[in-house]
């Protein structure tokens, strides 16, 4: 398992285990959660995503800043 599946399966664990919790540890244990646990992380991930989509490129200024000159009329 790569480092980088190693975190995503800690993160479904740990989200799962929240839920869990949350639910008044209910018999079965976590692993009952962990399809909910994927649905919010992959939504949560989609609108990180979105909203970067959004704001590129982030560097630039706005037009009507003084460090790209005066704002013209």
């Amino acid at each position: 398992m790569s480092g980088a599946t190693a975190l995503k399966e800690k993160r479904l664990d740990a989200e799962a285990h929240a839920l869990w919790v949350a639910a008044g540890s209910p018999a079965g244990g976590p692993e009952a959660f962990r399809e909910e646990a994927l649905r919010q992380i992959s939504e949560a991930e989609t609108a990180v995503d979105e909203a970067s989509a959004e704001s590129f490129p982030a560097s630039d200024p706005p037009a009507h800043t003084g460090i790209t000159g005066p704002e013209r009329a």
